[in-house]
Order: structure tokens, then C-alpha cells, then sequence
């Protein structure tokens, strides 16, 4: 082979290798997370129809329309609690142990079979985490638990609980979850039961100066912050994820002989909580429970005993008459509730309302 034909050959060959390694790479992209869509969805007691209520909104609660209206499994049954997971499949749970679940956004809903070796309790708050792993909690003790996205459930001894009324249940984690409510019997009294390998076995938290005097109405937490709440505008507040916990309360939460209850309490980042109080109060706090500011309403007749934020701006609340007959306000806030709007009143109590969880 002649000398210039072999130098010719090499010389391509080191041409390819430069542009192959010069050649500019095309990025790796991921595809952009669906945008969570503002839709929002409320729970309510039975109203004039003999069912129980839920009410769906698409843009953020302006406008709202029934659901499973007149469907089998709601006649008789209040409403209590309702979780969206995403905008397709939304839990809701209710009296007379009924468990309900749409897949696709509501326009249908089914019943859940629930545990049947229990009488029929009243259902109170429901938790999902990892969007399959379902906790409840209810009255008599009742705490349920699905792995499986509700094919099957675990029923844990009502014992436990004390067969009181668990009115709140937060999972933190598939294994760690809180579980508050009020012992019967005399003075209603506080119980936080917790357990941190997915109800093999239970613990219980007792809070200093006897603050399980009062009963305790839910529980909530964000990454290693927990606030359990409940009556008379009382609270406890742990920031390293249950270990050690600090007594506190609102202060001026005035109505009805004495300091309101925390109805519901939503958390938007461990510093910044929005609460629901009785006589129409709504108070918020940015700085992790060392001080409150009250915010505006016109539902000083009402326990406001619902609610759930978007973001800072955006939050939805619901709520109860004290009078008969009972019906139920619903109000946003698009200004982080420098002002807080009445869209409509319902013509029977409203319980609970949710957005998409994040």
C-alpha cells in the first residue's frame, strides 16, 4: 500500500474522532410536572334532599356544583371529612361508617366497604399518604388503616383509644401517624396516641400541666413540626418530630363564655398556620405559634369548622350555624385573608373542604 494513502486514512480517521468528541450533546430534559389545578371540593351533613352533600369547585371556589347527589350510599349519611389526592381520585368519609372514593374527579363516586366487625361508627377525619396509604379515625375508638388503596382495611383495638371519639388523624409518614381525640366518661378529656411502624404498636403522648384537661379536636404537622389543637383555643406544638412538645394557646379568641375552639388547623411551612375557630374566627400565625393576628370575617353567627389554603393568598373555609336551621357558610380569601368573602350559605352544615394536596 503506497505511503500517501496510508497518511490519508489516518488523517480521516482523526478528523471523526474530533468531531464525535466535539459534537454538543443534546440536554437531558425531564418532562414538567402537571400543574396541581385549583380545583376544591367540600364535604356537608344531610340536607333537605335526606342525603348527605359534596360540592366541587373548578376554578378555586367561585362557582360550585353537587355531587353524587341522590347516590344510594349517601342517604341518611353526613358527610364529615373529604381529601383530595389528586384531581381525580378524592376520599370522603361520613356517618353510619361510610367510605366513599371517586377516580374520575367526581363524576362518580362509589362506596368503599369499610370494616364490618364495628357498629357503624361516625367516621371524623381521614389522612392519605403516598396516595394509596389510607388512614381514618372516628368515634368509639375507631382507627382504620388501607395499604392497598382502600381494597382492604386494618381495623386496630378500639382499646387503644380508649373507645373515645378520634376526632383527628394525621399521617406523617406509612409509619408514623398521630391520632387525637377526646376520652368519654365525666369531663371530656384529651387523648395523642402515635405510632411509628404503621400500627404494630401504639404509644401515647402526655402533655405537661395536665393539658389533656381539654379534648383535642385534630392534629396536623409539616416535615418535623406537629401541632395537635382542640378546645378552648388550646394547643400543643412539637418541632423535633414528637420528642419533646410545648403547651400554648391563642390568645384573644373571645365568644361563648370563654376562649373559642380551634376547630381546624391547616400548616403551609412549619412557621405559617391558618386556623378556624367557633364565632367566625379565623386567625393565622407566621411565625410558628408565638403570636396571632385575627383576621376579618362576617361569620360571627357561625363555628367555622373547615379549612384549607392553596397557597399564602388562596384559602377556603366552612363552617356551621349556631342557630335551627343549620346551615353553612362558605369563604375565600384570594389576599391571604385580608379580606375574606361569603360565596354562598348552604342550606345544611359544611364540614370540611380541600384542594389537591400537594
Amino acid at each position: 500500500m503506497k505511503k500517501s494513502v496510508v497518511l490519508f486514512s489516518l488523517m480521516i480517521t482523526v478528523l471523526a474522532i474530533i468531531s464525535y468528541s466535539c459534537k454538543k450533546e443534546e440536554p437531558i430534559t425531564e418532562p414538567a410536572p402537571a400543574e396541581r389545578k385549583k380545583c376544591a371540593w367540600v364535604s356537608g351533613q344531610i340536607d333537605s334532599t335526606g342525603f348527605g352533600v359534596i360540592l366541587f369547585s373548578a376554578d378555586s371556589g367561585e362557582t360550585w356544583v353537587r355531587q353524587a347527589q341522590n347516590l344510594a350510599g349517601l342517604q341518611g349519611v353526613d358527610v364529615i371529612d373529604i381529601w383530595a389526592v389528586d384531581e381525580n381520585k378524592v376520599w370522603a368519609i361520613g356517618s353510619k361508617n361510610v367510605i366513599l372514593k371517586t377516580i374520575n374527579g367526581g363524576q362518580t363516586w362509589t362506596q368503599v366497604m369499610a370494616p364490618t366487625n364495628n357498629a357503624n361508627p361516625e367516621l371524623m377525619a381521614i389522612s392519605v399518604v403516598d396516595k394509596t396509604n389510607i388512614w381514618i379515625s372516628g368515634d368509639n375508638g375507631t382507627v382504620y388503616n388501607s395499604t392497598n388503596d382502600g381494597s382492604t382495611w386494618t381495623m386496630f383495638d378500639t382499646s387503644i383509644f380508649s373507645n373515645g371519639g378520634m376526632q383527628g388523624i394525621w399521617a406523617i409518614s406509612q409509619q408514623k401517624v398521630f391520632v387525637v381525640g377526646g376520652i368519654s366518661g365525666g369531663n371530656e378529656r384529651g387523648f395523642i396516641g402515635y405510632t411509628i411502624n404503621g400500627g404494630l404498636s401504639w404509644d401515647s403522648v402526655v402533655p405537661e400541666n395536665d393539658f389533656n384537661k381539654n379534648e383535642w379536636i385534630g392534629v396536623t404537622a409539616y416535615e418535623n413540626t406537629i401541632v395537635v389543637y382542640g378546645r378552648k383555643a388550646h394547643y400543643i406544638v412539637s418541632n423535633d418530630g414528637g420528642t419533646t412538645w410545648t403547651n400554648d394557646s391563642v390568645e384573644g379568641t373571645g365568644g361563648g363564655g370563654g376562649p373559642a375552639d380551634i376547630n381546624h388547623l391547616v400548616m403551609l411551612n412549619s412557621l405559617t398556620w391558618w386556623g378556624a375557630f367557633d364565632e367566625g374566627q379565623i386567625f393565622i400565625t407566621t411565625d410558628g405559634g408565638i403570636s396571632w393576628a385575627a383576621q376579618q370575617t362576617d361569620a360571627g353567627g357561625f363555628y367555622l369548622i373547615g379549612l384549607d389554603a392553596w397557597d399564602a393568598q388562596l384559602a377556603l373555609v366552612v363552617g356551621t350555624s349556631l342557630s335551627w336551621p343549620q346551615k353553612g357558610p362558605l369563604l375565600k380569601t384570594a389576599i391571604g385573608g385580608n379580606l375574606w368573602e361569603r360565596k354562598f350559605l348552604y342550606n345544611s352544615p359544611l364540614t370540611k373542604v380541600t384542594f389537591i394536596k400537594r
